[in-house]
């Protein structure tokens, strides 16, 4: 009977051993885990301050590509009104540009 309330003993302080050394690895990764969750939500909130200054300048950039479009339908408009009338030269080979 003693053998085998020793044995019931020697298992169970291996199984408290097994079990201490199973939770110190799962705490162990658990916070390697938050770390990493911590990290990839800096960069996220980077990423996300990132992407609003980009949209912004994207946005004046389309403003004034849209500005210099409206602009030079304008001045084609006009040079057209001009040509007609005789007041600027028609352009050589009907391009607006000279030729490099």
């Amino acid at each position: 009977m003693g053998r085998v309330v020793m044995g019931a003993v020697g298992v169970a302080i291996i199984a408290i051993a097994v079990g201490y050394v199973m939770s110190a690895r799962y705490e162990a990764a658990r916070a390697a885990q938050e770390k990493r969750i911590a990290v990839l939500q800096q960069q996220v909130a980077e990423l996300q301050n990132e992407n609003e200054r980009l949209s912004a300048d994207l946005a004046k950039v389309q403003h004034e590509e849209e500005r210099l479009a409206a602009a030079n339908d304008d001045l084609a408009r006009k040079l057209g009104a001009a040509r007609l009338t005789g007041k600027a030269p028609a352009s050589p080979n009907g391009l607006p540009y000279p030729p490099k």
